[in-house]
C-alpha cells in the first residue's frame, strides 16, 4: 500500500508543478519514513530559469519559486493529510538550481510521532539539542 501512495503522490506533484511552473520535474521520488514525507524533484529548471541561472541571476529564479510555492504548499499539505490521512505539522522545501533539483519536506503531526529505533551515535546527534 505504501508504494502505491508514493507513486499517487510522486504523479500528483509532477502534474501540479508542471500546470504551475510551465515545466514538471523529469522525476519525483516520495519517500515516507515514521514521521517524514520526502519528495526529491530532479531535472526540474524551466527554460526560461535557465536563462537566468546561466546569467546568475538566481535570486530571482528563487523569488519568483516562492511566490509560486506560497500557492501550492496549502494544497500539497491539504492533499499529503488526505492520502497519509495524518496532520502534517511543518512543510518546507529547497532548490540546487546548479543541480536542477528541489526538495520538499513534509513532517507529520508531533502527537503521532514514534520514537524512533536506536541507531549508531544517537546520543551525540540529539545531545546539541538536550535542553
Amino acid at each position: 500500500m505504501e508504494k502505491s501512495i508514493q507513486s499517487e503522490l510522486s504523479s500528483y506533484i509532477g502534474r501540479l508543478f508542471r500546470d504551475n511552473f510551465g515545466k514538471g520535474p523529469a522525476s519525483v521520488y516520495v519517500s515516507i519514513k515514521a514521521d517524514y514525507v520526502v519528495i526529491h524533484l530532479r531535472d526540474f529548471l524551466a527554460p526560461m530559469e535557465r536563462v537566468l541561472v546561466s546569467k546568475h541571476q538566481n535570486l530571482m529564479v528563487e523569488e519568483t519559486r516562492d511566490l509560486l510555492m506560497e500557492e501550492l504548499l496549502p494544497d500539497i499539505k491539504a492533499t499529503l493529510r488526505v492520502r497519509l490521512d495524518t496532520e502534517i505539522d511543518e512543510l518546507y522545501y529547497d532548490w540546487s538550481l546548479s543541480n536542477r533539483s528541489g526538495i520538499i519536506l513534509a513532517r507529520i503531526n508531533a502527537n503521532e510521532l514514534k520514537e524512533e529505533d536506536d541507531y549508531p551515535e544517537k546520543d551525540n546527534v540529539h545531545e546539541p539539542f538536550a535542553e
